[in-house]
């Protein structure tokens, strides 16, 4: 049975996994930067304890590593941890796709036309910064159309293992790759229109897999030039 103060300590250790996750999820704990529970501790002004057992629950989430003896720093993936993470978001991305052509509301499909439409205009314009943050709505429309409580956590979770949203430029600054990652984007929304499952599919995880391409490499690089430095 939970007493008042364990409930009032669950809460407290929430709210700083919670911003933890933040601040590693966005960047602002780069891969690799060591986390000090006493610093922690004082920069969130509660006791070693909650960031102690934040910092656990990040180690569970593959977003920190606890090293005996040693501490814990910000999980930096390789290669390997990029490579299969695509694979997953690849399938994941092209099942959700699949379940919203098939299962959808108009409302879900909706939003997804919506931010195709503000891609055409980015392109229209060349601003990369309206492209990312359409293609971020394009993407989160058709996770959360799908409707799969247990597909977006899963995802979610393996997306918060990189600072993801900061290395989507990556992708589009290759030459050509913007006018090529509309057209796959448009592809995609045909085939949910059409309310056809396995082409729906099929597109979502083509065009995950051409801008992971270029991606993969990129983070990477960025990754181990801020080890260098």
């Amino acid at each position: 049975m939970f007493t008042i103060a364990s409930i009032l300590t669950t809460s407290i250790t929430t709210q700083v996994t919670d911003a933890i996750r933040v601040a590693i999820i966005t960047g602002e704990y780069e891969p690799g930067k060591q986390l000090s529970e006493a610093a922690l501790s004082q920069f969130y002004k509660v006791s070693r304890t909650p960031v102690r057992e934040a910092l656990k629950q990040l180690e569970r989430e593959g977003l920190v590593e606890i090293i005996p003896r040693v501490g814990t720093c910000v999980l930096k993936p390789t290669e390997r941890d990029l490579d299969e993470l695509f694979t997953v978001k690849e399938a994941m991305e092209g099942l959700a796709a699949g379940i919203l052509a098939e299962n959808g509301s108009m409302e879900a499909i909706e939003k997804v036309r919506q931010a195709v439409a503000s891609m055409e205009v980015a392109v229209e314009k060349k601003d990369h910064n309206l492209f990312v943050e359409a293609n971020n709505h394009f993407h989160q429309a058709i996770l959360d159309g799908a409707d799969n409580s247990k597909l977006s956590y899963v995802l979610n979770l393996l997306l918060n293992q990189i600072p993801y949203n900061r290395y989507v430029y990556l992708s589009i600054d290759v030459p050509n790759r913007l006018e090529v990652s509309l057209k796959e984007h448009q592809n995609i929304l045909d085939a949910i229109l059409s309310k056809d499952r396995e082409t729906a599919e099929k597109a979502m995880r083509n065009h995950v897999r051409a801008s992971a391409m270029g991606l993969k490499k990129g983070i990477a690089e960025r990754l181990y030039q801020q080890t260098a430095k």
